[in-house]
Order: structure tokens, then sequence, then C-alpha cells
């Protein structure tokens, strides 16, 4: 996953949501298995650190990520 995060720190979804780097920050420190659609933007809970290409329940697209595999894509 290329890193296409702006200068405010948002990566941009297909709808035009933004998932911040502060979202996912706040997620991880959370320590609540969150994560998020990178399609839409949606945040999920009970979503395992390492989880990748989960279905969503919004959009229904397998790009539902765990907050901490987003973090280390990101870095």
């Amino acid at each position: 996953m290329a890193d296409r995060t702006n200068q405010a720190g948002e990566r941009p979804t297909r709808n035009g949501a933004r998932i911040t780097v502060d979202q996912i920050l706040a997620a991880v420190e959370a320590d609540q298995c969150i994560g998020f659609c990178v399609a839409c933007g949606e945040e999920h809970f009970g979503v395992e650190p390492d989880a990748r290409n989960y279905p969503c329940d919004t959009c229904g697209m397998k790009k539902v990520f765990g907050a901490e595999d987003l973090l280390i894509r990101l870095a």
C-alpha cells in the first residue's frame, strides 16, 4: 500500500472520506480492537490488530484493516 498521506496526515478513500493519522493513533492507543475501511473510511470495532482485507459492514468491500496494521503501513 503506497503512502498517499497528505500534509494534514489524511489518507484519501475511494468515496473521498479521510482516515487521519490521528484517528489511527487514537485507535491504537485505545487498545479496543479498532479498524478502518480504507474504501469508505468507516471505523469498525472488534477488528484484530493485524486484520487485512476484512469485509466492511457499510460498503461491503473487503478493505477493513486493523489500526495497528495501518500504522505499520504508514511507517
